[in-house]
């Protein structure tokens, strides 16, 4: 099999894990080469520049050799700095690299969905819902099942969303309804109440189980935990 030399990719780290005794095992989300699995050789290594850079939220620009499933790592260097995240919005950045993990295929490039995740990190920090929200609209539509969430949807009416047709009308208080003004928050990307939080959260979910096959996200169910932690702590 021919051996490609791929050099500088703008990437990021999706998830690392040890691999024989010195190495680790990478999945690294690339610009122009989709998901890519790499092995870096030797970066466990007490003295290894590369264990400092190989870690999530670093923008990295990383050199490989590609041959079979795995790639070698030749050289990696930080794009710039790393985003610092803590709590809450470092759940929201694992969270969607275990999103990325789940619905993108290796060896499938989507720039689009590249970009959408490098302007993901920054924003955590400020709106991290109304981030996710844009962020999963984004991989959905990269994925071949965006929502339709149309130009005429009224604020004032409630809709029953249909994974083919879309917004059908609906009852107010009909189960499963949801208000046009938060249909059209979802599309928008500007949550201005708590109910269009809520149920763009709540139809964002459901979207994405669709395309899970109904196993749940890890980090999903432990940023659950930590808000409902956070509700139970006592004020100071």
């Amino acid at each position: 099999m021919q051996r490609r030399r791929i050099a500088f990719e703008p990437a990021y780290v999706l998830h690392a894990r040890p691999f024989s005794d010195t190495s680790l095992l990478l999945d690294v989300f690339t610009v122009h080469h989709g998901r890519v699995g790499l092995i870096a050789r030797g970066a466990r290594a007490p003295k290894s520049r590369q264990r400092a850079l190989l870690q999530v939220l670093q923008p990295l620009l990383l050199s490989w050799n590609e041959s079979g499933e795995l790639g070698t790592l030749t050289a990696v260097e930080a794009a710039s700095s790393a985003i610092v995240l803590t709590g809450e919005p470092l759940f929201c950045a694992w969270y969607a690299n275990e999103l990325l993990m789940r619905l993108s295929q290796r060896g499938d490039p989507h720039p689009l969905l590249f970009a959408a995740y490098s302007d993901l990190l920054p924003k955590l920090a400020c709106d991290a819902e109304a981030a996710l929200r844009e962020f999963e609209q984004t991989l959905l539509a990269e994925s071949g099942y965006g929502l339709l969430l149309p130009d005429e949807l009224s604020p004032t009416s409630h809709y029953r969303y249909d994974w083919q047709s879309g917004p059908l009308p609906a009852a107010a208080g009909e189960p499963g309804s949801l208000s046009g003004a938060s249909l059209i928050a979802l599309r928008d990307g500007v949550f201005n109440t708590p109910q269009a939080r809520r149920e763009a959260r709540w139809l964002m979910r459901a979207a994405l189980q669709r395309q899970l096959g109904g196993k749940p996200l890890q980090t999903a169910q432990l940023l659950q935990q930590l808000r409902l932690l956070d509700a139970a702590a006592p004020e100071t």
